[in-house]
């Protein structure tokens, strides 16, 4: 059994005290896909291909939603190694709240919604 390192953060409505480590494959996706989204592309050395940047793309107007759903899904292929098990999908829905935009991501493993992220 391979264990990985319990990174959610503590103020993550999920978090789980004193937990160190884990053998939970959804678990063990959602961390990695965290770890595509906080990082801009060229940022990790040996491979700059690695990361989405969404803070980046989200608002970028040359992109579209499908165009960013798809950047989305071939980085989880590509570095999800769990992604060969899973079914795993990315919604995207842009709106405007009172003076500011925003974008919701919505994650999908197995038709059921095991991540969200808000982007202003």
């Amino acid at each position: 059994m391979i264990k990985d390192i319990y990174i959610r953060n503590p103020q993550d409505p999920n978090f789980i005290y004193g937990v160190l480590d884990h053998s939970d494959p959804i678990e063990s996706i959602i961390s990695k896909i965290k770890m595509i989204f906080g990082t801009r592309q060229g940022q990790v050395f040996g491979d700059m291909n690695f990361g989405v940047g969404l803070e980046d793309l989200v608002f970028e107007t040359r992109i579209n939603k499908n165009e960013l759903e798809e950047r989305i899904k071939k980085q989880i292929q590509q570095y999800v190694s769990e992604s060969s098990k899973y079914r795993i999908d990315a919604e995207i829905s842009f709106g405007k709240g009172d003076g500011y935009d925003f974008a919701v991501i919505d994650i999908y493993i197995d038709r059921v919604k095991s991540l969200g992220i808000l982007i202003r």
